[in-house]
């Protein structure tokens, strides 16, 4: 009986001894484990990545649970050039049970990182997109996604995503927007699909009435099929909505213009520009012109001198003013302009060297 209780009390401190053994070695683990984790989390912040790479090689060997080490592990490795590995690692972890909303999360933000490290665009345009749907707050993700489609020229694809991203932002104003229709319908346009490209340059219009292309591509869509009319009325419209860059269809307009019999429609168009932009230099130019044409010659002179004093650089209404005189024999005022030419050269040679470098040379 007696032999019986020793043998009991033996095998009760052997398991005991055993346990406490157990217990000591595990806890070990898990302070290691976790203190690894930490310092090499310090690493990180202080730039030291192989030494942060080796300890959280160690943290996954010894608790595989550890989703954050997984994912800074590959993220140092697509760091260093090996955005295959590191793809494989967070691939890998998408296979696990049991993942949160927010785990899954991670792993897609680093997955799209790696798909784009390794150029594989349509494959990252994927991940983010399940990202967003995971996390419809991320706004990383709508401004990577945002970008990868406008690299790809999807621009109804863009305008959608830009869209969630102004609200993202709790911006009111849709006038951002206004650009991806423009390219939608410039794209439509270089297509000959004039119709359809109108009907998008229009929608931009709607969004941002200031947005100038819009309307000279419209024009131009006009043009292009021949109808006029309706290609001046809707360069005119540009003058009413922008005036600031009505100089921009001025070329545009005297073509068409001239092409229909009703080049005289110039005058009341430079006009109207200078009533809202009276220094216009184009629209000035072109009154000058037409006035030249029609044999006004005083009338043309008048408003290239007025040029001058306003844009005393102008070279090209210079030398319009140098050829005047010359076929007028007006010697006196053509010695006064060679006067104010010589003056801009001895200006010019008086210079300092670096600023020589940055002005452009008088030349007629």
């Amino acid at each position: 009986m007696l032999d019986y209780i020793l043998v009991l009390l033996v095998l009760f401190f052997a398991l005991t001894t055993g346990y406490l053994a157990y217990e000591k070695y595990t806890r070990k683990g898990k302070r290691s484990s976790s203190t690894d984790y930490l310092d090499a989390l310090r690493n990180l912040l202080d730039g030291k990545q192989e030494s942060a790479f080796t300890k959280l090689r160690q943290v996954v060997m010894e608790d595989s649970n550890n989703l954050d080490a997984y994912l800074r592990l590959g993220q140092i490795l697509r760091e260093h050039g090996r955005a295959d590995r590191a793809l494989q690692v967070h691939k890998d972890l998408t296979l696990r049970g049991g993942l949160s909303r927010d785990e899954k999360a991670g792993i897609l933000h680093q997955l799209a990182l790696d798909y784009l490290a390794l150029d594989e665009v349509g494959t990252a345009e994927t991940a983010l997109r399940e990202l967003i749907a995971l996390a419809p707050q991320d706004r990383w993700a709508h401004a990577t996604l945002l970008k990868l489609l406008e690299k790809a020229q999807k621009w109804d694809d863009a305008f959608d995503v830009a869209g969630q991203l102004l609200k993202l932002e709790s911006s009111k104003s849709k006038k951002p927007l206004a650009r991806y229709k423009y390219s939608a319908g410039l794209q439509l346009y270089k297509k000959r699909e004039y119709h359809k490209a109108r009907v998008m340059l229009k929608e931009a219009i709607g969004l941002d009435p200031g947005y100038e292309l819009t309307y000279l591509t419209i024009g131009d869509s006009y043009y292009d099929e021949k109808r006029y009319e309706d290609a001046v009325n809707f360069w005119n419209k540009l003058i009413e909505a922008v005036p600031s860059q009505g100089h921009l269809v001025i070329e545009r307009l005297k073509k068409t213009l001239f092409e229909l019999g009703r080049f005289g429609d110039i005058i009341d168009i430079c006009q109207n520009i200078l009533a809202h932009d009276p220094k216009n230099l184009v629209a000035r130019r072109s009154l000058a012109e037409f006035y030249e044409k029609k044999g006004e010659t005083e009338l043309a002179v008048e408003i290239l001198e007025q040029i001058m004093d306003d844009y005393p650089d102008d070279l090209s209404t210079l030398v319009h003013l140098i050829r005047h005189h010359v076929d007028r024999g007006e010697t006196r005022k053509l010695q006064d302009l060679l006067r104010m030419l010589e003056q801009k050269r001895e200006t010019q040679r008086s210079l300092p060297t670096d600023r020589k470098a940055d002005s452009k040379p008088v030349r007629i």
